[in-house]
């Protein structure tokens, strides 16, 4: 493994102490899409996948060791340089968190995630990983927590299927899945106005950032974090099709010339301005991530990383003609825009790393959590700099966050059965936001599917968002044809 700075003389900072670069084995540099999520309070993704069969904690335990060798990501920290340039380094990483519980009920595993979800991960120690196992002789609920730097959703799907295979098998030979820069396997983009005039926006935003930039630590993320989880707790409520109830869907969505995926966003957009009210203006919109291994234009691995595009486009339900006009309308959309590989929402501007990291993780909780800043030295200099440009740049970004992201990974083409154990059903979670009304997480395997609708509730208004949400998902069932199925409980 090649080490960084590939000669030059450079050094890195862990801990309070200096080391030279060529010290440290490195994985590669990140990206600033990568970096977007870093220091985030609400960067996590997660999949609870419920296993039938009498799980090993011993034998889960050996496979996660070898499972982490097939994919370094999930067993990285973070090395910062001199030019706090992030790359990810193999080097001496903690093992991660993986902790056994006894299952006491069906949805024990919410309690679970929202008592993981509230930890920061330590990128300079890593891994930014986590386990549960809520075990019982017969079922139990494997939840995994990651940090959205170093995976997507399919990431979590592979790794539970490879770590699932090795558990069966472990004698097996391993292949090393090396982790790739998405951008490398998109065409390259020709000439545009619009990415001239970003480059030109961007310049000199560097420039006056570079003027007085902020370097943000550990330190700065826990108290931003820790101030958003005492006002939030993470909720979820989930709308679930066994399998006879998903090929019902299918065929109908197929007389209609839709996917299920489609059906299922237009249902829920409706369903909320029918029971929250008309989304406002800017809200009219939706950024709709997918797998980017899938479209690459060279041949992609099943490989563990963040790999997604997200077209944003905007979208206005018209109540005036049928659900499955709208819900076609949607579903052509959305395929035009993944078929010329539209990325653009998560592909970000030529800005500066740490400008970066200040935008995304630090000016835009600045009203949300106000008194996080107060807690380190650093954050209480940024925050009686108001006339930092990083501040300007976030008051401008509220006015482009959409009004629903739908991450659907679909059905997917994984075995259920590994040995003695089956995997029965997958619920995805991906990252959310309170700035965000629909945040919605889809996955199918075995035709069992689930759409997580996930949300970062205020803790002083009880549970009256849950009980929206409760509602939201009853109405969206009877759009899509099940209204026998509407429920007063959010998960079970």
């Amino acid at each position: 493994m090649p080490t960084i700075g590939n000669g030059k003389n450079k050094g890195v900072n862990v801990n309070g102490h200096n080391y030279a670069i060529d010290t440290f084995e490195y994985i590669r540099k990140l990206s600033n899409l990568e970096r977007m999520y870093l220091w985030s309070p609400y960067s996590d993704v997660s999949m609870v996948t419920r296993i039938k069969g009498n799980i090993s904690e011993e034998k889960l335990r050996s496979a996660l060791n070898i499972v982490l060798q097939m994919h370094p990501l999930a067993g990285a920290k973070i090395v910062f340089d001199d030019d706090y340039n992030a790359w990810f380094s193999t080097d001496n990483v903690l093992k991660p968190f993986f902790k056994t519980v006894k299952m006491t009920s069906d949805t024990q595993w919410l309690e679970e995630l929202q008592r993981e979800i509230r930890i920061p991960f330590n990128p300079e120690t890593g891994p930014m990983i986590r386990f549960v196992l809520i075990h019982s002789e017969t079922v139990s609920d494997l939840v995994v927590i990651c940090n959205h730097s170093i995976c997507d959703g399919m990431s979590l799907v592979y790794l539970i299927r490879d770590l699932l295979d090795i558990y069966t098998n472990p004698e097996q030979e391993i292949k090393v899945i090396e982790p790739v820069d998405i951008k490398d396997f998109l065409p390259k983009g020709g000439f545009s106005l619009q990415s001239v005039m970003m480059k030109l926006v961007m310049g000199n935003a560097n420039r006056k950032w570079e003027k007085n930039p902020y370097y943000f630590d550990h330190e700065d993320a826990v108290a931003v974090q820790e101030a958003y989880w005492e006002k939030y707790v993470f909720n979820t409520v989930l709308l679930e099709l066994e399998p006879s109830e998903t090929k019902s869907l299918l065929k109908q969505c197929r007389n209609k010339g839709v996917s299920i995926g489609s059906a299922v966003i237009a249902a829920f957009i409706v369903a909320h301005e029918d029971i929250a009210g008309q989304f406002v203006k800017n809200q009219k919109q939706l950024w709709v991530p997918f797998d980017m291994r899938r479209h690459a234009t060279t041949s992609v691995d099943d490989v563990f990383g963040l790999c997604i595009g997200a077209p944003r486009f905007s979208y206005t339900y018209n109540a005036k003609k049928p659900f499955w006009e709208n819900a076609a309308v949607l579903h052509k959309e959305i395929h035009k825009k993944v078929a010329k590989l539209d990325s653009h929402t998560m592909e970000t501007p030529d800005s500066h790393p740490t400008f970066m990291d200040a935008l995304s993780s630090f000016a835009l909780l600045k009203e949300v959590v106000p008194e996080a800043y107060t807690k380190t030295e650093n954050l209480k200099r940024y925050f009686q700099d108001e006339n930092n440009i990083t501040f300007s740049f976030a008051k401008r970004s509220r006015s482009m966050v959409p009004g629903t992201i739908p991450s659907n990974l679909g059905p997917l083409d994984i075995p259920e059965t590994y040995g003695d154990l089956q995997i029965d059903e997958m619920i995805f979670f991906p990252v959310i936001s309170d700035s965000v009304p629909l945040n919605l997480g889809g996955v199918s395997i075995g035709d069992k599917m689930v759409f997580s609708l996930s949300y970062p509730e205020p803790r002083d208004r009880g549970n009256n968002m849950t009980g929206e949400m409760i509602q939201i998902r009853n109405r969206a069932l009877e759009y899509l044809g099940f209204p026998d199925k509407a429920s007063k409980k959010a998960i079970g």
